[in-house]
């Protein structure tokens, strides 16, 4: 089976608050980890226009799943990847692996949709950014 491709890896620094009193990451934070990753990705691939502008993406649907505890000893990343673009939505996948072992500790896919904020109503997804995502991920 083949590794998955990931162009974007963003560096995650683990606070105290983030862990319990047995030394473990919760789970709640980690999804926060995903969300500073898609953050980072849609700021380096689409530009920081997309967090100021009408038109952003939103996220409609995530699904996490936790394969093994996170640890305060843990030196992360998160990594992200875009894997379908259709009209309106698009497809990210991300993993948070401990950068030492290589070891996944979670993985999560989620649907973002096109939005505009100043009418709140779907919008399709600017040739911009399928370009820029296009070009950047090689699909």
């Amino acid at each position: 089976m083949q590794e998955a491709k990931f162009n974007h890896s963003s560096s995650i620094q683990i606070r105290f608050n983030d862990v319990d009193g047995l030394g473990h990451v919760n789970n709640t934070t980690i999804q926060e980890y995903f969300d500073l990753g898609r953050m980072y990705y849609i700021n380096e691939v689409l530009g920081k226009k997309i967090f100021k502008g009408d038109e952003t993406l939103i996220v409609v649907n995530i699904n996490t799943d936790f394969m093994t505890p996170v640890y305060l000893k843990d030196t992360l990343e998160v990594k992200t990847r875009i894997v379908g673009l259709g009209t309106k939505s698009l497809k990210m996948e991300q993993q948070v692996v401990c950068k030492n072992s290589e070891t996944v500790k979670a993985s999560c896919k989620s649907v973002m949709v096109g939005f505009n904020k100043s009418t709140e109503e779907g919008l399709e997804l600017l040739s911009e950014w399928r370009d820029a995502i296009s070009k950047f991920e090689g699909i």
